[in-house]
């Protein structure tokens, strides 16, 4: 898939679709978290290896390491595509990346139903579509992991970005 600028619900609306037909449609957990990992490889290559060798990621400074299984690590092919975090630098419960003007959360949780078994602990990955023809833009959050379009619980989800300041997103 390639990500473009979403300027209309209706382009929202064909994301969603090719979300569910993708990831949530998909008929076991491991195909939804392999799928989901091909497209982190497609859209936030790192400069060596796949996501799905990876076995954790860390912030080092300003930039986003990933730890492979054979305890090699890199980073992302564009280091830019990394923006924000929430936890800590070390262990960070997730991570925030984008890609022209759509941002991807990827969620970690050891304990979690799909975290527990992947090697990174990635429970969701979340795609946030811009909504540009509101007067103030926003965002509308998907879970390509999980059968479920995610409730806004306020009117923001704020993240730390990498410099330390504090990383915003509206959402509708």
């Amino acid at each position: 898939m390639t990500m473009t600028t979403m300027h209309t619900n209706t382009a929202a609306h064909n994301l969603n679709s090719f979300i569910e037909e993708q990831f949530v449609a998909t008929s076991t957990n491991a195909d939804k978290i392999n799928n989901a990992k091909v497209f982190l490889d497609d859209n936030f290559p790192l400069t060596e290896g796949s996501h799905a060798d990876v076995s954790s990621y860390v912030i080092y400074y300003t930039h986003l390491l990933a730890f492979m299984k054979d305890g090699s690590q890199c980073g992302l092919q564009n280091p830019c595509q990394f923006v924000a975090l929430t936890g800590h630098k070390s262990e960070p419960t997730s991570i925030v990346l984008k890609n022209n003007d759509t941002h991807v959360e990827v969620s970690f949780d050891r304990n979690g139903e799909l975290g527990s078994k992947d090697p990174a602990h990635i429970e969701d990955i979340q795609v946030a579509l811009p909504i540009k023809n509101l007067p103030t833009p926003y965002k509308q959050w998907v879970s390509m992991l999980h059968s479920r379009c995610l409730p806004t619980e306020s009117n923001c989800k704020v993240f730390t970005a990498k410099d330390g300041t504090e990383y915003a997103m509206h959402q509708r």
